[in-house]
Protein backbone atom coordinates (compact mmCIF):
# COMPACT_ATOMS: atom_id res chain seq x y z
CA UNK A 1 0.00 0.00 0.00
CA UNK A 2 1.89 3.43 -1.10
CA UNK A 3 1.81 6.36 1.89
CA UNK A 4 -1.15 7.76 0.15
CA UNK A 5 -3.36 5.17 0.28
CA UNK A 6 -2.18 4.62 3.91
CA UNK A 7 -3.01 7.91 4.71
CA UNK A 8 -6.41 7.92 3.03
CA UNK A 9 -7.08 4.86 4.83
CA UNK A 10 -6.00 6.32 8.07
CA UNK A 11 -7.84 9.35 7.95
CA UNK A 12 -10.93 7.55 7.19
CA UNK A 13 -10.97 5.44 10.51
CA UNK A 14 -10.21 8.55 12.65
CA UNK A 15 -13.36 9.32 11.18
CA UNK A 16 -14.87 6.18 11.78
CA UNK A 17 -13.82 6.43 15.35
CA UNK A 18 -15.21 10.25 15.88
CA UNK A 19 -18.34 8.96 14.33
CA UNK A 20 -18.37 6.02 16.94
CA UNK A 21 -17.82 8.22 20.34
CA UNK A 22 -20.66 10.54 18.63
CA UNK A 23 -23.28 8.26 18.56
CA UNK A 24 -21.97 7.09 21.95
CA UNK A 25 -23.24 9.86 23.19
CA UNK A 26 -26.46 10.03 21.17
CA UNK A 27 -29.60 8.53 21.03
CA UNK A 28 -29.59 6.80 17.71
CA UNK A 29 -32.26 4.18 17.50
CA UNK A 30 -34.95 6.34 15.88
CA UNK A 31 -34.74 4.21 12.60
CA UNK A 32 -35.07 6.56 9.63
CA UNK A 33 -38.01 3.85 7.91
CA UNK A 34 -40.42 4.78 10.82
CA UNK A 35 -39.75 8.20 10.35
CA UNK A 36 -41.28 8.28 6.50
CA UNK A 37 -43.74 6.22 7.92
CA UNK A 38 -44.93 8.08 10.08
CA UNK A 39 -44.58 11.45 7.55
CA UNK A 40 -46.80 8.92 5.23
CA UNK A 41 -49.78 8.10 7.96
CA UNK A 42 -49.90 11.86 8.15
CA UNK A 43 -49.91 12.62 4.45
CA UNK A 44 -52.94 9.89 3.92
CA UNK A 45 -54.86 11.25 6.31
CA UNK A 46 -54.44 14.86 5.27
CA UNK A 47 -55.88 13.40 1.71
CA UNK A 48 -58.65 11.36 3.26
CA UNK A 49 -59.52 14.45 5.14
CA UNK A 50 -59.48 16.49 1.97
CA UNK A 51 -61.35 14.25 0.27
CA UNK A 52 -64.06 13.04 3.00
CA UNK A 53 -64.67 16.54 3.86
CA UNK A 54 -63.77 15.58 7.45
CA UNK A 55 -64.61 19.00 8.95
CA UNK A 56 -66.84 17.62 12.04
CA UNK A 57 -64.82 17.98 15.46
CA UNK A 58 -65.06 14.33 16.76
CA UNK A 59 -64.24 13.05 13.28
CA UNK A 60 -61.28 15.87 12.69
CA UNK A 61 -59.73 14.18 15.95
CA UNK A 62 -60.52 10.74 15.36
CA UNK A 63 -58.56 10.87 12.22
CA UNK A 64 -55.72 12.88 13.16
CA UNK A 65 -55.74 10.43 16.85
CA UNK A 66 -55.46 7.66 14.09
CA UNK A 67 -52.80 8.95 12.45
CA UNK A 68 -50.65 9.60 15.27
CA UNK A 69 -51.43 6.33 16.51
CA UNK A 70 -50.17 4.53 13.19
CA UNK A 71 -47.32 7.30 13.51
CA UNK A 72 -46.23 6.04 16.79
CA UNK A 73 -47.13 2.35 16.34
CA UNK A 74 -44.45 2.59 12.99
CA UNK A 75 -41.97 4.39 14.84
CA UNK A 76 -41.88 1.84 18.15
CA UNK A 77 -41.76 -1.05 15.61
CA UNK A 78 -38.55 0.03 13.89
CA UNK A 79 -36.73 1.59 17.19
CA UNK A 80 -37.28 -1.52 18.38
CA UNK A 81 -35.89 -3.69 15.36
CA UNK A 82 -33.08 -1.47 15.30
CA UNK A 83 -32.13 -1.39 18.77
CA UNK A 84 -32.17 -5.36 18.31
CA UNK A 85 -30.05 -5.28 15.61
CA UNK A 86 -27.74 -3.56 17.16
CA UNK A 87 -27.40 -5.79 19.95
CA UNK A 88 -28.19 -3.46 22.82
CA UNK A 89 -31.50 -2.99 24.86
CA UNK A 90 -34.56 -0.87 23.50
CA UNK A 91 -35.20 0.27 27.16
CA UNK A 92 -32.05 2.19 28.65
CA UNK A 93 -31.29 5.43 30.33
CA UNK A 94 -31.01 7.54 26.85
CA UNK A 95 -34.70 6.16 25.82
CA UNK A 96 -35.98 6.60 29.16
CA UNK A 97 -34.21 10.73 29.14
CA UNK A 98 -36.30 10.97 25.29
CA UNK A 99 -39.61 9.86 26.77
CA UNK A 100 -39.05 11.89 30.19
CA UNK A 101 -38.41 15.62 28.10
CA UNK A 102 -40.72 14.44 24.87
CA UNK A 103 -43.85 13.23 26.82
CA UNK A 104 -44.98 16.80 28.48
CA UNK A 105 -45.45 18.87 25.35
CA UNK A 106 -47.66 15.35 24.45
CA UNK A 107 -49.88 15.96 27.57
CA UNK A 108 -50.13 20.01 27.04
CA UNK A 109 -51.30 19.31 23.26
CA UNK A 110 -53.74 16.97 24.81
CA UNK A 111 -54.89 19.56 27.59
CA UNK A 112 -55.04 22.14 24.97
CA UNK A 113 -56.95 20.41 22.73
CA UNK A 114 -59.83 19.98 25.28
CA UNK A 115 -59.92 23.45 25.99
CA UNK A 116 -60.10 24.51 22.07
CA UNK A 117 -62.89 21.52 21.94
CA UNK A 118 -64.48 23.45 24.50
CA UNK A 119 -64.21 26.62 23.63
CA UNK A 120 -65.23 25.71 19.57
CA UNK A 121 -61.92 26.83 18.42
CA UNK A 122 -60.72 23.54 17.10
CA UNK A 123 -59.17 25.83 13.78
CA UNK A 124 -56.26 26.31 15.87
CA UNK A 125 -55.64 22.73 16.95
CA UNK A 126 -52.77 21.69 14.15
CA UNK A 127 -50.80 25.54 14.77
CA UNK A 128 -50.90 24.22 18.58
CA UNK A 129 -49.86 20.90 17.71
CA UNK A 130 -47.34 21.37 15.29
CA UNK A 131 -45.89 24.07 17.81
CA UNK A 132 -46.02 21.69 21.05
CA UNK A 133 -44.46 18.90 18.73
CA UNK A 134 -41.37 20.90 17.62
CA UNK A 135 -41.00 22.12 21.08
CA UNK A 136 -40.93 18.48 21.96
CA UNK A 137 -38.39 17.31 19.88
CA UNK A 138 -35.94 20.45 20.46
CA UNK A 139 -36.36 19.93 24.35
CA UNK A 140 -34.55 16.46 23.61
CA UNK A 141 -32.43 17.40 20.46
CA UNK A 142 -29.19 17.27 22.63
CA UNK A 143 -28.69 13.42 22.77
CA UNK A 144 -30.17 13.38 18.75
CA UNK A 145 -28.77 14.61 15.72
CA UNK A 146 -28.27 17.94 14.31
CA UNK A 147 -31.02 17.06 11.89
CA UNK A 148 -33.71 17.03 14.40
CA UNK A 149 -32.71 20.18 15.86
CA UNK A 150 -33.72 21.38 11.85
CA UNK A 151 -37.09 19.42 12.18
CA UNK A 152 -37.76 21.06 15.67
CA UNK A 153 -37.88 24.40 14.06
CA UNK A 154 -39.62 23.68 11.11
CA UNK A 155 -42.31 22.15 12.92
CA UNK A 156 -42.59 25.52 14.95
CA UNK A 157 -42.19 27.14 11.65
CA UNK A 158 -45.13 25.18 10.13
CA UNK A 159 -47.49 26.22 13.52
CA UNK A 160 -46.91 29.70 12.57
CA UNK A 161 -48.27 29.00 9.04
CA UNK A 162 -51.04 26.94 10.43
CA UNK A 163 -52.14 29.68 12.77
CA UNK A 164 -52.00 32.40 10.23
CA UNK A 165 -52.11 31.44 6.83
CA UNK A 166 -53.86 27.87 6.74
CA UNK A 167 -55.97 28.47 9.74
CA UNK A 168 -59.01 27.62 7.57
CA UNK A 169 -57.01 24.35 5.70
CA UNK A 170 -56.01 22.43 8.85
CA UNK A 171 -55.65 18.85 6.70
CA UNK A 172 -53.23 20.85 4.50
CA UNK A 173 -51.27 22.23 7.48
CA UNK A 174 -51.07 19.05 9.33
CA UNK A 175 -49.93 17.22 5.89
CA UNK A 176 -47.24 19.58 5.68
CA UNK A 177 -46.25 19.95 8.74
CA UNK A 178 -46.54 16.43 10.33
CA UNK A 179 -46.04 14.66 6.54
CA UNK A 180 -43.42 16.43 4.41
CA UNK A 181 -41.19 17.16 7.56
CA UNK A 182 -41.16 13.71 8.74
CA UNK A 183 -40.98 12.23 5.72
CA UNK A 184 -37.62 14.45 4.47
CA UNK A 185 -36.26 14.42 7.72
CA UNK A 186 -36.81 9.96 7.82
CA UNK A 187 -35.12 10.18 4.18
CA UNK A 188 -31.95 11.82 5.27
CA UNK A 189 -31.81 9.83 8.23
CA UNK A 190 -31.78 6.74 5.92
CA UNK A 191 -29.30 7.62 3.66
CA UNK A 192 -27.02 8.16 6.72
CA UNK A 193 -27.64 4.82 7.84
CA UNK A 194 -27.00 3.68 4.46
CA UNK A 195 -23.51 5.66 4.85
CA UNK A 196 -22.98 4.29 8.61
CA UNK A 197 -23.31 0.74 7.22
CA UNK A 198 -21.28 1.43 4.32
CA UNK A 199 -18.14 2.78 6.31
CA UNK A 200 -18.57 -0.02 8.66
CA UNK A 201 -18.46 -2.99 6.77
CA UNK A 202 -15.38 -0.90 4.78
CA UNK A 203 -13.68 -0.93 7.40
CA UNK A 204 -14.65 -4.77 8.70
CA UNK A 205 -13.18 -5.59 5.19
CA UNK A 206 -10.00 -3.85 5.56
CA UNK A 207 -9.18 -5.68 9.11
Amino acid sequence: MNPTSQRDAALESLEAIRDVLDRSTRYTHLCGSGIVLGGLAAIVAGFLGEILGVVGTWSFLGLWSGAFAVAISCGAWTTARKAKSAGEPLWNRKLQFVLARFSPSLVVAALFTAVLVHIGRLDLAPGVWLGLYGLGVLSVSMVLDWEFQVAAWSFIVSASVALFLLRTEPHAALTIGFGLIHVTLGTYRLLKEHRWLRTRRSLSFRN
